[in-house]
């Protein structure tokens, strides 16, 4: 194909405001790749930040996206396509199924540096799930369960979700909260020993450790009552594990005496931070790889609460930011 396509692209014009905008997409030159559409998924945390206009930090080094934060701007980075042609040198061919790290767009052309290969027998609606479990992925390498430990984990969105799956395979007594009675519905086939309301937290975490308090807490929510149960609720010595984006917004924290006596580590988790003898054992493919083995195990359709078409993606954003829906992630389909 060796015509420019036209196509659209989600833009945020405002906070909360979302629109369709014409986008070209030309041939692709030298090192470059033009991918069509297949799913795409919004993320929950620095995504929807943006479009509240809450995203003023994300000045991502990312071609892809363009703007100007906080507005205009095209946001997004989880989308898998099929590459309908490609440049000399850029390692793809057409017909390739490839994870492009790209706002919701129907056609488009880009490096072909933000697009993974996938395998070609992958079910492209398990691979959209690749970049979110690789958050999880990375969460469980930085802070490792022990076998026996009580884990809590805070949030399920789809990484709280995927980051609980992973510490139920060595936590002795899983414990996953989240104010939304449909998530916690949904979010049955964890296997959780507990699943609860934010405000049965401190109760349940004394039950279940005798009075010790939680050896990790997992915070991904970004919502700052969690992570200050997460302070007041672990135990001596005890790891808080922040792979959540508390935004531009301030994140004001009550520090008691108990957090010092009781010898506490707070430890954030950024995905793409990988580096030295880590980014050579793991590089993305290998983590991509592990990611996509993952989720080809479990059901993603428990984690999806609405598939909706592309012609309907302006009310995407609204329908999360609204709390509408059972199960955290919501698929764009072109």
């Amino acid at each position: 194909m060796t015509q420019t396509i036209g196509g659209r692209a989600l833009w945020f014009e405002g906070p909360r405001q979302s629109a369709f905008r014409d986008e070209l997409a030309p041939p692709p030159g030298p090192g470059e790749i033009r991918v069509r559409a297949i799913h795409s998924l919004i993320s929950q945390g620095s995504e929807m930040n943006v479009y509240r206009g809450e995203g003023k930090m994300l000045e991502m080094p990312l071609d892809t996206i363009k703007g100007t934060l906080p507005f205009p701007v095209k946001f997004g980075y989880q989308l898998i396509g099929r590459v309908e042609s490609a440049g000399e040198g850029s390692g793809f061919e057409a017909g390739d199924l490839v994870f492009a790290t790209h706002p919701h767009q129907d056609v488009f052309t880009m490096p072909a540096a933000f697009g993974v290969k996938l395998p070609a027998a992958a079910d492209p609606l398990r691979a959209m799930f690749t970049n979110m479990c690789n958050v999880a992925l990375r969460t469980s390498h930085e802070a490792p369960v022990r076998v026996g430990e009580c884990v809590v984990v805070t949030g399920l969105g789809v990484i709280g979700s995927l980051c609980a799956h992973l510490a139920r395979k060595t936590a002795g007594r899983l414990i996953v909260v989240d104010p939304m009675a449909e998530r916690r519905e949904a979010a049955a086939w964890i296997g959780a020993d507990a699943v609860i309301d934010p405000s049965e937290l401190g109760k349940v975490v004394a039950e279940y450790t005798e009075g010790r308090g939680a050896d990790m807490f997992i915070e991904t929510s970004g919502a700052t009552p969690a992570l200050q149960s997460a302070l007041d609720y672990s135990g001596d010595r005890g790891m808080v594990v922040v792979p959540a984006w508390h935004t531009s917004r301030n994140t004001p924290l009550a520090l008691s005496p108990d957090f010092h006596l009781r010898a506490l580590t707070v430890k954030s988790v950024f995905v793409a931070s990988v580096g030295g003898d880590e980014a050579a054992r793991w590089p993305l493919e290998r983590r991509l790889g592990q990611a996509l083995d993952i989720v080809s195990k479990i059901d993603v359709n428990q984690l999806i609460s609405e598939r909706i078409p592309f012609e309907r993606a302006t009310q995407a954003h609204s329908m999360i930011d609204s709390g509408a829906g059972r199960a955290p992630a919501i698929i764009i389909d072109y």
